[in-house]
């Protein structure tokens, strides 16, 4: 069994405008998934106790900020808009990727002084995740230029 490393999970946004494309967000320097219940207290002549409630389920990536990354534009545009996005996260090595429809519910950018401009994005699940097996892992940047 093999350890899975961060480098090895990237986010892409999946899009129609005329053709289906996906497109991997470019210099991602890290990603992450959350996923929780709410929980019931259920309280009866029978039995005290809780159970599972509602779950939420969250992604967020951050990254360098790249002045020609249409991807990062696309999810821009997503909460600019108020759309929902198809996001992917994909393993390099394997070609899985967990596919959900997400609400992006935050995106920051940092502009230190001599320092590379950051985003970060933060996106709720919509519904459920589905499993996708990719024939190649969509073009994005790996090394800094």
């Amino acid at each position: 069994m093999a350890i899975l490393k961060g480098q090895e999970v990237v986010f892409a946004v999946r899009f129609t405008e005329g053709t289906e494309q996906t497109l991997r967000v470019l210099y991602q320097t890290s990603g992450g998934r959350s996923k929780s219940r709410d929980e019931i207290d259920i309280a009866t002549k029978d039995i005290d106790g809780t159970d599972y409630g509602k779950k939420t389920e969250t992604i967020t990536f951050e990254g360098l900020m790249s002045t020609d990354d249409p991807a990062l534009a696309q999810l821009e545009k997503h909460i600019d808009d108020a759309t929902f996005a198809e996001i992917l996260e994909i393993n390099i090595n394997t070609l899985e990727a967990k596919v959900g429809t997400y609400m992006m519910s935050s995106f920051d950018v940092d502009y230190p002084d001599d320092e590379s401009a950051t985003y970060s994005f933060e996106a709720k699940l919509i519904g459920n995740t589905r499993t996708e097996t990719l024939t190649d892992v969509p073009e994005g940047a790996t090394t800094i230029d």
